[in-house]
């Protein structure tokens, strides 16, 4: 495929970033893996243990934390700014800015390697930030705050993403997603595990 990519750029005049690109190795048993050398463009592509794409932090061992640990750090300097800038808009206006802005939200599906710990300190960033933002005290119950202001708590915004995700997989029709949905694989998977865990078990 690179050298594919590498003709279409020499015979359409087109420059490649090999900056931007990466090559990553999931980690395995051996302690030995051989490092061949890819080539885009006439430029070899560096290894990294760690990259994001699309928004999303993927690693060599395929652990979520490093991307649970970044949408912490975001939910913190979000709502740091609606908390700064619009400090004096109407109480809605600033639901509606936090709903928006502040849910830990994106990629959040595809969760499913993580120590508890870094899931924890999501909703504890969650929990505070909505404390902050309505100017009460860490004490006070977050649980009671959300339903008072009709916010979807943490666990609730996440149960809602995994049982959209899954609607939507049911409802495809793309023949590799129904295969990978009624194979063995998928039910033994650590993500299919997660899910149940979230939608079935209370």
């Amino acid at each position: 495929m690179l050298d594919i990519c590498s003709k279409f750029a020499l015979s359409h005049n087109v420059v490649f970033n090999d900056v931007k690109s990466q090559c990553l190795i999931v980690s395995s048993r051996s302690d030995f893996i051989r490092r061949p050398t890819f080539q885009l463009s006439g430029a070899s592509l560096p290894y990294t243990e760690c990259y994001k794409y699309l928004g999303h932090m993927n690693n060599s061992v395929l652990s979520d934390d490093p991307d649970i640990m970044k949408q912490t750090r975001s939910v913190y300097a979000s709502a740091n700014v609606i908390i700064r800038k619009f400090s004096h808009a109407s109480l809605n206006t600033k639901l509606m800015l936090f709903r928006a802005y502040c849910s830990p939200t994106y990629g959040c599906q595809l969760w499913s390697t993580m120590f508890q710990y870094s899931c924890s300190k999501l909703r504890v960033a969650y929990n505070d930030a909505f404390r902050q933002l309505l100017h009460e005290p860490r004490w006070c119950s977050a649980s009671q705050l959300f339903v008072f202001h009709d916010v979807s708590s943490f666990s609730v915004i996440i149960r809602k993403l995994v049982y959209s995700l899954l609607c939507s997989l049911r409802d495809s029709n793309n023949l590799l997603v129904c295969a990978m949905l009624h194979s063995d694989i998928c039910l033994q998977s650590s993500l299919f595990e997660r899910r149940h865990k979230l939608l079935h078990v209370f």
